[in-house]
């Protein structure tokens, strides 16, 4: 199983998330045009202890060219790395590239320098979750709902109430997993985080394309939902978390491909039962709205300039690939609160474009695994 990062190849999507809102606020998928020469490995995060082995090759042409290539550092400084493996003693963030011949994954015109990054930590990376059938492409979907939201938000609490309606309906978590992005109004919000936002609250993204305001009605917002679930997955997701005493949350996030396609990963922390009184809760007569759930800490998921999620490469149907995500848990979250929110992104291409959208999400504990969700 192989991470695939096409470092001198993937042109990010162009329209950012936070350059969204109201009834327009779709956000757009953008180019991939694929090139000759990348970097690929068979881990991108390894444990800083000089005996965790991340094994580099250089792909030109669709051939394994590691031999005759030549690796270099951020520095441009030569690197020796002997059959392409690469050990570490310290942690941090390490980035290559490579030449072969007169080709090179470096390219200034990316954001990133074409470069090449391994993660080295102090704590062991877990396993990855074992696969039951190995055989079986058919996977339960779940839509992603994300909602824009904040406490000084005097509308949110009628967006909030469709979401609990639907919650006592098994709407959610069923068909679908819910994620609040605590991202407007009042700095002294208890969820309060960077991004991404929207310019008019509250609204919510299913599958972060599909824009919803509670204007609409709960009915509405059930129709994108089974809209999203109507075919099949186009791929599965398995999590194995490992949360250390020093607050470093490793998880080891596989996908499986059931049809074939360009696919993205993405990881948020979540937390539950967050007090923060909501502005206007009274105009609903409820004072839980004070109380919040699926708060979004973390969201690992951007990629130059969106959040649908880190590249995979193209799979195979049947392929499954690794991702490993690392976060830091703050000691003031009440880590029994906490839970995680993982998808997948399938990118449909045009011609030289290609806009993702999420294909399937899941809900999981960050203290047991969570294997293929099979159908």
């Amino acid at each position: 199983m192989k991470n695939i990062f096409k470092t001198a190849s993937l042109l990010a999507a162009a329209v950012m998330l936070f350059s969204c809102g109201g009834e327009n606020g779709d956000p757009t998928g953008g180019t991939d045009a694929s090139g000759d020469i990348m970097i690929v490995s068979d881990k991108d995060v390894i444990q800083s202890n000089g005996q965790d082995v991340a094994t580099l090759k250089v792909i030109a042409g669709g051939k394994d060219v590691t031999a005759e290539a030549v690796f270099y550092d951020v520095n441009n400084d030569v690197v020796n790395l002997p059959g392409g493996q690469f050990t570490a003693t310290k942690d941090g963030d390490y980035k290559f590239w490579a030449t072969y011949g007169t080709m090179s994954t470096y390219d200034k015109s990316y954001d990133d320098n074409g470069l090449f990054t391994i993660k080295a930590i102090s704590v062991p990376v877990p396993e990855a979750v074992a696969d039951p059938k190995p055989n079986n492409t058919s996977f339960e979907h779940r839509a992603f709902l994300v909602q824009y939201t904040g406490t000084g938000c005097g509308y949110c609490p009628y967006m909030i109430k469709i979401l609990k309606e639907l919650s006592s309906e098994d709407v959610i978590p069923e068909n679908a997993v819910l994620a609040a992005v605590h991202s407007g109004y009042n700095a002294n919000d208890p969820a309060k985080i960077s991004g991404p936002t929207v310019s008019n609250y509250p609204f919510l993204h299913v599958d972060l394309v599909n824009g919803f305001s509670h204007t609409q009605g709960k009915d509405a917002l059930k129709g994108l939902i089974n809209q999203s679930t109507a075919g099949a997955a186009k791929a599965g997701i398995a999590v194995n978390p490992k949360l250390y005493d020093d607050g470093t949350l490793v998880l080891k996030v596989s996908v499986k491909a059931a049809v074939d396609g360009i696919f993205n990963v993405g990881a948020w922390l979540l937390e539950d039962n967050l007090f923060g009184q909501q502005s206007d809760y009274d105009n609903v007569g409820d004072t839980s709205y004070n109380y919040h759930n699926n708060c979004v800490r973390i969201t690992d998921s951007k990629y130059k300039g969106t959040y649908f999620g880190l590249p995979l490469g193209t799979l195979k149907a049947g392929q499954t690939v690794d991702k490993t995500f690392v976060m830091d848990v703050k000691s003031k979250w009440v880590v029994e609160n906490l839970h995680l929110a993982a998808f997948v992104s399938y990118g449909a291409k045009t011609g030289s474009r290609i806009s993702y959208s999420v294909c399937n999400a899941i809900d999981c504990p960050i203290d047991e695994p969570t294997p293929f969700d099979y159908k």
